[in-house]
């Protein structure tokens, strides 16, 4: 993977500072206009699924309303990773990066983009209720799909085997077997209004932690909702600063900055509301862009899609169709590949 090295007081241009050039497709491979072959870890097959994939985002957002999509997946595809240090903040890394964005590794819950989480924070304990009597049902495990289930990707290997999570929505899309089992949590984040693109419980056992890490991603930010905490005894650390997880109260967070976690109870579970959303700097048309582009690599061939144009018909305001893609993304029987052989480019856009 390229590494670049931004100062912090250079200005912002493209991927802040990081020239990028338009790719084509020649021979499978993407070069740049000089043809001179751009240094890759992705295969030809990884590198034409992403040329796919861009020229239909192109297509049908256009590089005026989605310019900044564009260039990221094309950051991501040529295995590049944006690397910054901000003075008094701490260190940001991400190989899907969007330019242009306020960076924090905490964010200011009162501000006016965050209200919804004051909502959440007013009716935590009927979600910590839910989430109690769903602990005590021990067939909870054969109700529910992957219920705390442990991180799966190459990257979350800093998780440990200790971190689980019991997922409601998954890249916009609610998991809907799960979400019958937690429906006052499910109906709370709806009416709250909350651009929440993934939706899911996570259990830290005591005397566990993560160890420092990055997710990736810079235009998806992290709330964590306090539920059943050991308080005073476990913590969030992002970039330099740390904060303490307390019952009913939130954090909103900057995953793309180095961050680390600890549950030094010796005998308390650690229970928190995680909610992944859409950074508030994003335009609406890049926000469409961006579920595009998540459900394309799930599977970018022709029929995925023409699968992800029906989709994107169904949910955008405005287009010409109101009909919904043929199958859901998890049981659409006739896909093929998946994301599996997207390699970094997939890991890196989710």
């Amino acid at each position: 993977m390229s590494r670049y090295i931004i100062d912090s007081q250079r200005s912002v241009s493209a991927i802040d500072g990081v020239k990028i050039l338009p790719l084509v497709v020649s021979h499978r491979r993407f070069h740049r206009r000089s043809k001179q072959r751009l240094v890759l870890q992705n295969s030809s097959a990884e590198v034409n699924a992403a040329a796919v994939i861009y020229d239909a985002l192109e297509s049908r957002y256009g590089r005026e309303q989605c310019g900044r999509v564009l260039d990221s997946l094309q950051f991501s595809a040529a295995g590049q990773e944006y690397t910054r240090f901000h003075p008094g903040k701490g260190l940001q890394k991400a190989s899907s990066y969007i330019a242009g964005l306020t960076a924090e590794p905490f964010h200011d819950l009162d501000a006016e983009h965050f209200l919804w989480m004051r909502s959440l924070e007013k009716n935590s304990s009927l979600i910590r209720d839910e989430l109690a009597a769903a602990l005590k049902n021990t067939e909870l495990s054969t109700l529910g799909n992957h219920i705390w289930a442990a991180a799966a990707r190459e990257e979350a290997i800093a998780y440990g085997p200790d971190w689980k999570t019991l997922v409601l929505q998954d890249r916009c899309i609610w998991e809907e077997t799960n979400c019958k089992l937690f429906p006052k949590t499910v109906e709370l984040v709806k009416a709250a209004n909350v651009p929440s693109v993934e939706v899911f419980f996570a259990r830290q056992d005591p005397s566990t932690g993560i160890k420092p890490h990055t997710d990736n991603t810079n235009f998806i930010l992290t709330s964590h909702l306090g539920l059943d905490v050991p308080e005073g005894e476990c913590w969030m650390q992002v970039g330099e600063f740390k904060k303490e997880w307390s019952n009913g109260r939130a954090m909103i967070a900057d995953t793309s900055f180095i961050h680390s976690t600890a549950n030094e109870s010796d005998s308390q579970t650690r229970y928190v509301l995680i909610i992944r959303f859409w950074h508030p700097e994003l335009s609406s048309n890049e926000k469409y862009a961006l579920q595009f582009l998540f459900d394309a690599l799930e599977d970018p061939s022709s029929y995925g899609i023409a699968n992800c144009v029906r989709r994107a018909d169904y949910r955008e305001p405005g287009t010409k169709s109101n009909v919904r893609g043929s199958g859901s993304r998890r049981s659409d029987k006739r896909r093929r590949n998946s994301s599996q052989g997207l390699g970094l480019l997939a890991k890196g856009m989710k």
